[in-house]
């Protein structure tokens, strides 16, 4: 079940995203304790909203920025934290969890299809919005 979704053109980061779409999972599912996200929603910003705002672990690679073995600054603790964390292996079972959603990208795609017949990026925005929806009330309609 997908509990928060986003659409966009693909062009920046995704950080920016991260917390609408940790908000409103999380007033869906208020018993959630851990968020798994990519690289892509690395940020000191995201870790401090999910922890100390929500009371949520993330477990998000600290890879943004230009690729590097060095750890993120001493200013950006949490980023520093999960670098240890990932060099250590400890979160490495969590974070494996992350197929899951790329499971849900292949269903949304192989039953209600690759192509959006839209030709605007807003239409194309409430097409891929409306296939989460549909995808949903498939996975309702089945249990």
């Amino acid at each position: 079940m997908i509990l928060s979704a986003t659409a966009s053109t693909g062009a920046g980061g995704d950080q920016p995203f991260f917390d609408a779409l940790l908000y409103h999972a999380w007033r869906r599912c208020t018993s959630a304790r851990c968020v798994v996200a990519d690289a892509g929603y690395d940020s000191e910003a995201n870790h401090r909203l999910a922890q100390l705002d929500m009371g949520v672990r993330s477990i998000i690679p600290p890879r943004s920025g230009r690729p590097t073995s060095r750890p993120p600054p001493r200013d950006q603790p949490l980023r520093r934290a999960m670098h240890q964390r990932f060099a250590r292996k400890l979160d490495q079972a969590l974070y494996g969890q992350r197929w899951q959603s790329e499971t849900v990208n292949s269903m949304i795609k192989r039953n209600l299809g690759s192509a959006l017949r839209a030709r605007t990026t807003v239409h194309r925005r409430h097409e891929l919005l409306l296939r989460v929806l549909v995808h949903n009330i498939m996975l309702l309609a089945e249990g």
